[in-house]
């Protein structure tokens, strides 16, 4: 398709006065990237994940045992299998009061203890409730549980292990360095976030967020409840 980048940032009362994009070769086959001006700036002085993690109160027991509050890998493994697989605190206490179960050396025998371990573990965005009202009566109290989306956010950012799965800075990609035919690929290659991007303030991120719905344990303590 053709196209003029300069069309991009030039002669718009509602967006900011930019440089000219920077044009930088990519790849052997001679394709050119074009980016966005001053987006996304890092600044210093926030907490990191491992920050974050330092913090917690629990870290000079990390540093003796490092899978602490567990004993050892397996310990670790055992339980992380237990809580991600969505039995209820029953199933939990049935599994591990099998004499097979207690034939392995684990720190935990009850499920109430297991999750007691679990909180002990730096945590990601807590689970937060209200309850909503409702113009007829039921039969109790309709419970809403959900998590922050700021906070799940800032979490995504923070986390070591999408550090570079993540684009932070729109951009335009091109075959040729004379910028005729262009290629798209992931959303901030799009002219919409290109054109997001121009209307905050300098030094901006554009986050584009994916909202879904999907089934969740969100406890097994009472009656096994989901959310969607």
């Amino acid at each position: 398709m053709d196209f003029d980048p300069g069309l991009a940032w030039e002669g718009n009362d509602n967006r900011r006065s930019l440089s000219p994009p920077i044009s930088v070769p990519v790849d052997s086959l001679g394709r050119v990237l074009v980016t966005f001006p001053r987006a996304a700036e890092i600044f210093e002085g926030g907490e990191t994940f491992l920050t974050c993690f330092e913090l917690d109160p629990y870290s000079v027991c990390r540093r003796l045992v490092p899978f602490y509050p567990f004993a050892n890998l397996d310990d670790w493994r055992v339980a992380n299998f237990l809580l991600t697989s969505g039995l209820s605190m029953r199933a939990l206490d049935e599994f591990l009061s099998l004499q097979a179960t207690k034939n392995m050396p684990l720190s935990f025998w009850t499920a109430k203890d297991l999750c007691a371990r679990a909180e002990l573990l730096p945590s990601g965005p807590r689970w937060k409730f209200q309850i909503v009202p409702t113009m007829h009566s039921t039969k109790e109290p309709i419970q809403l549980y959900f998590w922050d989306t700021l906070d799940c956010v800032k979490a995504l950012f923070n986390h070591p292990f999408f550090e570079d799965k993540m684009d932070f800075t729109p951009f335009r990609l091109f075959t040729t360095a004379e910028h005729v035919m262009r290629v798209f690929t992931e959303w901030m290659s799009s002219d919409g976030a290109w054109d997001m991007q121009s209307k905050i303030p300098e030094g901006g991120t554009v986050c584009g967020v994916i909202l879904s719905s999907d089934k969740t344990n969100i406890t097994n303590m009472c009656g096994g409840r989901v959310a969607h």
